[in-house]
Parts: structure tokens; C-alpha cells; sequence
């Protein structure tokens, strides 16, 4: 069995990285290489996947939203209208463009609100539990769209599929 890669060695790895930069008169870099070595600090001995399961978990306590449990609960008749909306619409774009149409222009929805539509519309039909957190409403919209066309692109895709098999 291969053995695991320390992060003592990643963080020598990104010093040396680090030093490469600075000697090469290329600050910015250099700098960012420092932060993430500094990020490895009395982490040494651990194996990578100890760490990196260490981050997330930390990186789960920080977020805004908290636990998938607190999550659920945040959501409003409004939120779960809306995305009940979204995903009725399947493939059907016109159905979808209305449904986004209308989050769109309700002023009652606010960032938050949009980022639990945004998780129940990307994570619903798949049973995720997984909270995507979105910089903007923006960012928030795009994802929605992006995943209505991956997923009406596979509809079409197993239909076709379907039709050639028999």
C-alpha cells in the first residue's frame, strides 16, 4: 500500500516553492505561497486527507448557514415554492424561464433566501445535502440556469438513447 503523503512534506514542497518565487523577484506570489504554508502550521505530522477532512470540517462550521438541519429549517413556504417551481418546469424552457422569471422579480426574496433556492433547485432531485455558497444573486442565477440545461440535455440525450435502443 502507497503511503500517504504528510503535509510536512507538501509544506516543504510549497516553501521551496515559496523561495523560488522570492529569489525570482516575484513577490506577489511568493507571498501567496507563504500564506498557505503558514495555512500547514502544526499540521506536520498529519496525513493530507487528515487535514483536508480538518479543513472542510472547519470550513462547515464557517459558513453562514450551518448545518444541513439549520438549513432545512431556514427555508420559507416562499423558498419551496419557488423551487418546486423550477424543477416542475423539467425541460421545458418556456416553463422555466417563467418560473426564474418571477424569483426574479420578487422583492421579497433576499440573497439568502435565493441561495436556499438556489441548494434545493441544484440539490433536490439528487437527494445532495451539499450547500453551495454563491458571491452574488448573480452567481446564484447563473448556477440555476447552468443546471437546468445540463439536465435538459440529458433528458434529450436518454431520449434519443431510448429511441435507438429500442
Amino acid at each position: 500500500m502507497a503511503k500517504s503523503t504528510s503535509v510536512g512534506e507538501i509544506k516543504a514542497l510549497v516553501e521551496r516553492i515559496e523561495e523560488a518565487f522570492a529569489l525570482a523577484g516575484a513577490k506577489g506570489p511568493a507571498a501567496d505561497f507563504r500564506r498557505l504554508a503558514s495555512t500547514m502550521e502544526g499540521h506536520e505530522d498529519e496525513t493530507i486527507d487528515q487535514f483536508v477532512d480538518q479543513t472542510l470540517a472547519l470550513l462547515q462550521l464557517a459558513k453562514r448557514g450551518g448545518t444541513h438541519e439549520e438549513v432545512l429549517d431556514e427555508s420559507t413556504p416562499a423558498v419551496d415554492r419557488y423551487v418546486q417551481s423550477l424543477l416542475e418546469a423539467g425541460e421545458n424552457k418556456d416553463e422555466f424561464e417563467a418560473a426564474l422569471g418571477l424569483l426574479k422579480n420578487d422583492r421579497q426574496i433576499g440573497k439568502s433566501q435565493l441561495d436556499l433556492i438556489a441548494n434545493g433547485f441544484l440539490n433536490k432531485p439528487t437527494g445532495g445535502t451539499h450547500r453551495f455558497q454563491f458571491k452574488t444573486a448573480d452567481a446564484a442565477y447563473k448556477a440555476i440556469r447552468r443546471v437546468f440545461v445540463e439536465r435538459a440535455q440529458d433528458e434529450s440525450k436518454a431520449r434519443i438513447i431510448k429511441r435507438m435502443t429500442g
